[in-house]
């Protein structure tokens, strides 16, 4: 995300505050996008998978600075399995791959708690599958991330 610089001037000049005249400044404003208003977002994500090898299509945790298990945690379920295959959920440690500006960044050279969605291809199975899961998050973010899988 960058940040932009605006300068704002008090169209007067000239600004009242606890009885001491405020001069016109410079500040410096961070501009991102607004949170969703109700907390709930829609992904979408492409995989790929060869044959009935086991696939690792998502993973979320929620865990503290210090690596540890946040409490409550994140969840993940499966809304709607695949048509060509079978998907599930396990409760196991995984990599995590936080950005360097996370403080939780140094937490991704050990594995940390999380839930990790799986999915494996029907026997003999080539051609298009899709499912779709839930997860959430302590904070109160919920995402419906809908996973288009092509199996060769």
């Amino acid at each position: 995300m960058r940040s932009k610089l605006f300068i704002l001037v008090c169209a007067t000049g000239l600004a009242i505050v606890s009885g001491a005249a405020a001069q016109p400044g410079r500040y410096v404003v961070t501009v991102k996008p607004a949170a969703s208003a109700t907390g709930y977002e829609k992904l979408s994500v492409a995989r790929a998978a060869v044959g009935s090898t086991p696939i690792r299509i998502w993973a979320n945790t929620a865990i503290d600075p210090d690596c540890s298990a946040h409490a409550p945690g994140a969840t993940l379920t499966i809304l709607q399995p695949p048509s060509h295959g079978t998907a599930v959920v396990k409760d196991e440690p995984y990599f995590a791959a936080f950005p360097p500006t996370n403080p939780r960044s140094a937490c991704n050279s050990r594995k940390v708690p999380g839930n990790q969605a799986f999915y494996t291809a029907a026997s003999g199975y080539a051609g298009h599958d899709r499912m779709v899961l839930q997860g959430s998050s302590p904070d109160g973010a919920v995402r419906r991330i809908a996973v288009d899988i092509t199996v060769r």
